[in-house]
């Protein structure tokens, strides 16, 4: 009899519960679900520190969970392909360019969730992006003379970027020399090699970006390097650069310099006087709008930093988020969204 009576309880609970949290599977291609999708991506991509912005290839799936006056918690399945703008770069992500399918795409998803206020604020509550590079059976079935990736420690990365940094050195007006301080990625091609390098991470923000060349054997390269300097008018006497690479044919140069004064981004603010109607379709990369904090004890990942809230009592309405992110498929023939990008 008292195992019944537990199993009796234990019912109502979990039929409590899932009436408590009520999942509404939403369309893909609904506007608001479309302004959230970018907008959540660019805070993402004002978050991360590190390797180069993703872009939004296309809504995989929508959760909606509303909860009344404490707002409405949207699980966004974005399918993102990464671009050739690093994450310090000013440029906002859809106006940079995907990385080709020949230099090996790389491709994943990012499970994103995100609180939409009653007061028309939205704050980016947690992400897990997963992304990996089209594996190289695929490229050379396509493309046999593309180059493939190539582990970061090869002796010819090291060689191509201090060939480089040493041409960019001899020609630069700058207060400083530029400094190498890793790899991040490489590829080979025949007798030409590609490689990556990125800064660690460093108390000051990075404030360029420069693309160069090596021609020739690696006895006697010619070497070419353009850089764009991002906030040329702050530039500290003391630079340290992101470098990628090429060898042999063609080299690519990406250099990021450092700044005297922290940049810091606007991570999370939106206007909030309007509805999710209105959500701007614009990011805040674009539109520059002011700071807007989360008024709860939010969680971050991967590192994101906490934010206080504005006032010290406890807001009347607190939202629930899920421990664990959907996974149940969308029964909305638009989902997943239709593809922005041409993948192979």
């Amino acid at each position: 009899m008292g195992k019944c009576t537990w199993i009796y309880l234990l019912t109502h609970i979990l039929r409590a519960w899932g009436q408590m949290i009520e999942l509404s599977p939403t369309p893909c291609n609904d506007k608001a679900v479309e302004k959230l999708s970018k907008l959540a991506l660019t805070y993402i991509n004002e978050d991360r520190t590190e390797g180069y912005k993703f872009a939004l290839n296309r809504i995989s799936n929508v959760h909606l969970h509303a909860q009344g006056p404490a707002g409405n918690v949207y699980y966004l399945r974005l399918d993102v392909l990464e671009t050739k703008c690093h994450v310090r770069s000013p440029k906002p992500w859809k106006r940079c360019d995907v990385r080709a399918f020949m230099e090996t795409q790389i491709s994943g998803n990012c499970n994103t969730t995100i609180l939409h206020t009653a007061t028309g604020y939205s704050y980016l509550y947690s992400y897990d992006c997963t992304l990996v590079p089209d594996p190289p059976e695929k490229l050379q079935q396509i493309c046999p003379a593309c180059p493939l990736l190539l582990p970061i420690d090869s002796p010819r990365a090291v060689h191509a970027a201090g060939l480089t940094l040493y041409k960019f050195n001899t020609q630069s007006t700058l207060p400083s020399s530029l400094a190498l301080q890793n790899l991040t990625r490489a590829s080979v091609q025949v007798a030409s090699l590609r490689t990556g390098s990125k800064v660690a991470p460093f108390p000051l923000q990075p404030a360029g970006f420069c693309k160069g060349a090596v021609y020739g054997p690696i006895g006697q390269p010619d070497v070419d390097v353009s850089c764009e300097i991002f906030h040329p008018q702050v530039l500290s006497i003391r630079l340290q650069y992101l470098c990628l690479f090429e060898l042999g044919l063609l080299l690519i140069c990406s250099v990021l310099g450092m700044r005297k004064s922290p940049f810091h981004k606007n991570l999370f603010g939106v206007s909030g006087d309007s509805s999710l109607s209105g959500v701007p379709d614009s990011s805040s990369e674009e539109l520059g709008a002011g700071v807007a904090r989360p008024p709860f004890n939010f969680r971050y990942r991967p590192l994101r930093r906490r934010r206080q809230a504005l006032v010290t009592a406890k807001p009347p309405h607190t939202p629930v988020f899920l421990a664990e992110f959907p996974s149940s498929p969308s029964p909305f023939r638009s989902c997943p969204g239709p593809s922005r990008y041409t993948t192979v």
